[in-house]
């Protein structure tokens, strides 16, 4: 695989010239000071490598062992911190795979002979892998993998997928975004009651309960119903100057007072209730 390089004179126009986003400057053929503008280069890029490059990067430091450099990761709301580290042990003649992860609140080596862990089971920053053999390896045979980390694929979710949850993924008995995303199940498990009342006619009112599950749709299973009749709004039972008929469904149980009154108690209250 070839990369296209500059032309020639592509090159030479950077002569003396200043890179606007890193600011690292150009040499001038001729100057008399290329010793320290060639210092000041060489200042320039182990910055812009170092602030990114260097952090947690796996080097050799023997035979058979390896080093990490320092860095800070983020894991949810908290800031981990390595320190760095030195003469870790390698497997011979395996390929070791080099990662780190959270244990305790503590940035730790993970090394494995057969692969990364998987990262919904163990969250982790992958490193490195080196590959050994005969009592030793070579610098070439470090193959740096933190860019792992940096970058993941975007989802291919679409936004009906989002909103409904389709697929009888796990999340679909959790999601609550909208009422027709979740599950049958869980619908069934939210039930409301929908009340409709009626036009006065002769002093009397039908008033029409009906309970539905989470997206509205009506329950035809049975369901226990209790209705009190109150003189306010929330108001305690109190069926004083009323009657009430239940025109659907079937009476389970009318209470005409409350269980445990005293004398000084509120008057009875009519309290049908239904199924």
């Amino acid at each position: 695989m070839s990369e296209t390089e500059l032309t020639a004179a592509q090159a030479t126009a950077l002569d003396g010239t200043t890179d606007s986003q890193t600011g690292f400057k150009y040499h001038s053929p001729g100057e008399a000071n290329y010793y320290t503008e060639g210092q000041r280069q060489r200042q320039r890029l182990l910055t812009l490598a170092g602030a990114l490059g260097n952090r947690f990067r796996v080097y050799k430091d023997g035979a058979l062992t390896y080093g990490i450099r320092p860095g800070k990761a983020e894991y949810g709301d908290t800031t981990l911190s390595y320190a760095g580290s030195a003469g870790n042990a390698l497997t011979d003649d395996a390929t070791n795979y080099v990662w780190l992860y959270n244990s305790a609140g503590t940035l730790t080596i993970g090394v494995s002979t057969s692969d990364f862990p998987n990262p919904s089971a163990t969250p982790h920053l992958p490193l490195a892998t080196i590959v050994t053999a005969g009592g030793g390896y070579a610098y070439t045979a470090i193959t740096d993998l933190r860019q792992l980390g940096c970058f993941a694929l975007n989802s291919a979710a679409t936004p009906a997928n989002l909103n409904t949850l389709v697929g009888g993924s796990t999340a679909d008995a959790l999601h609550t975004h909208a009422a027709a995303g979740l599950s049958a199940a869980l619908r069934g498990a939210i039930p409301s009651i929908a009340i409709t009342a009626g036009a006065e006619a002769g002093d009397a009112r039908t008033i029409t309960f009906q309970v539905q599950d989470a997206a509205g749709a009506a329950l035809a299973q049975r369901l226990l119903v209790r209705v009190w009749v109150s003189a306010a709004d929330y108001g305690a039972p109190d069926a004083t100057g009323n009657a009430v008929a239940v025109v659907g469904g079937t009476t389970y149980e009318v209470r005409l007072a409350q269980r445990g009154l005293t004398s000084s108690s509120r008057p009875p209250a009519a309290r049908p209730r239904s199924r």
